[in-house]
């Protein structure tokens, strides 16, 4: 809903795209510095107390979201959601992948994403409506009746899962997460245009330095949030790469298309949501059937032929101006797209999060859905400086500029995407390594 509201947002705050990015990246930060441990913390006290949690702090992230007079206050509630959120999402998924075996739990992702989508195709709709008809901060109020739905079917029809009482939470490591991508968060958006400047060398190198400690003490820690053993796994290790090029597309995509429709086509909040619903119904219907193929011939083929799909349908929007129809030009684009994005997506997490062992599943699912994540950060602050929008007005003529440039890079990245899943996604399905199956064994901490 965020990204249907933000020219009007941009508008009734007067800031212009780099204040916004930090809208929409204080929510990825706090996130991405959390999931990780969240999952952990999930393995430890059940997913589904930690999930509940976390639907809590994402609800007070909204009430603040609402009330913020100005745009500093808007940053900090998304901060909040963004804690909220890193709680549901590492819970979510691991509450769906433990409860099935390897023969089920990619048609089980595949509907789990399925009915996201569902979810999701309500945001652009509802968000634009809300917009038009109110203002922009009823896309923080209204969507509310959603998390307290969630509360009571969760209360009600949810079991606990097994609970790894030795875990420990890794607070040393969700600092030193934290510390790594804020400051690398703000170098990538206040650089263009100045990257010898010293506070810009100064945020990569505090970024550097704490990234490197946060590895050092993951390598020496008995519990860590990110067991580096895991990504000695080809399949993990690659799937979680294929994962972030894949969604930083996607991402990417949907924000300048969406804003696209707006400032170039002319087109209302409410209609610019709509105008996703095609996205929407694909994946609904092509999810399921994706993750029921890879549950028959193993994820590679639908992954690599999904990411080639979605190159060509971000390659096809990437030529969108102001005398586009949306029928005969926008609408197949959107349709190629969305296969793709079916194709690739649940065969992808079920063959990632089934390359690792029963009792890392908590752990994984934050890894998969931290990299997932992190292609939005990825891509609020690189695409624009890369297609010339750093400091530009999202309603300005700037943007349309380099609308083109930026969808055409998505299009390269999914390539690159295909020819990496062609490399290390599992071809045929329960496909698992000698070093998958001793994912399971607890090695240790390693003082290497």
């Amino acid at each position: 809903m965020l990204n249907v509201a933000l020219p009007t947002v941009s508008r009734d705050l007067a800031v212009n795209v780099a204040s916004m990015q930090w809208v929409v990246n204080a929510y990825f930060v706090a996130m991405l510095s959390l999931i990780l441990i969240a999952g952990s913390i999930g393995d430890r006290a059940g997913h589904r107390r930690t999930f509940l949690a976390g639907l809590a702090v994402f609800t007070a992230g909204a009430l603040l979201s609402a009330g913020a007079p100005g745009v500093a206050a808007l940053v900090a509630g998304r901060a909040v959601q963004g804690i909220g959120a890193a709680f549901v999402l590492a819970s979510a998924l691991a509450l769906v992948s433990g409860s099935f075996s390897d023969g089920e739990r990619g048609r089980a992702v595949g509907l789990y994403m399925g009915l996201t989508a569902v979810a999701t195709a309500s945001g652009p709709v509802l968000g634009g409506l809300l917009v038009d008809v109110f203002v922009w901060r009823a896309i923080f109020l209204a969507p509310l009746v959603f998390p307290l739905a969630a509360v009571a079917v969760t209360l009600t029809r949810v079991p606990e899962t097994e609970r790894a009482t030795r875990r420990r939470p890794d607070a040393v490591g969700a600092g030193l997460a934290f510390v790594t991508i804020s400051a690398f968060s703000y170098a990538l958006i206040r650089g263009p245009g100045g990257w010898g400047r010293p506070e810009i060398l100064g945020a990569i190198t505090v970024s550097a330095l704490a990234g490197c400690a946060f590895l050092r003490v993951q390598q020496r820690s008995s519990s860590p949030m990110l067991p580096l053993r895991l990504f000695r796994i080809r399949s993990f290790s690659g799937g979680n790469a294929v994962t972030l090029l894949a969604y930083l597309v996607s991402a990417g995509a949907f924000f300048f298309l969406v804003v696209q429709l707006q400032t170039t086509l002319g087109y209302e909040p409410a209609a610019a949501g709509a105008a996703l619903l095609p996205l929407y119904i694909i994946m609904l219907i092509g999810s399921p059937l994706a993750g029921r193929a890879a549950d028959a011939v193993g994820a590679r083929l639908p992954v690599v032929a999904g990411s080639l799909v979605l190159a060509t349908g971000v390659w096809w929007l990437s030529f969108m101006d102001g005398d586009t129809q949306f029928l005969t030009q926008i609408l197949p684009g959107l349709i190629i797209l969305s296969i793709g994005l079916a194709m690739l997506g649940a065969p992808l997490t079920s063959a990632t999060l089934g390359s690792v062992g029963e009792r890392d599943q908590g752990i994984a699912s934050g890894v998969n859905n931290t990299v997932g994540q992190l292609s939005g950060l990825l891509m609020i602050a690189i695409l624009p400086a890369v297609s010339g929008l750093s400091g530009e007005e999202l309603h300005g003529a700037g943007f349309s500029a380099g609308y083109t440039t930026a969808m055409q890079v998505c299009a390269g990245l999914a390539l690159i995407a295909a020819a990496l899943a062609a490399l290390t996604v599992p071809s045929s399905p329960n496909q698992r390594s000698d070093h998958e199956v001793r994912s399971d064994i607890d090695i240790g901490p390693r003082s290497g």
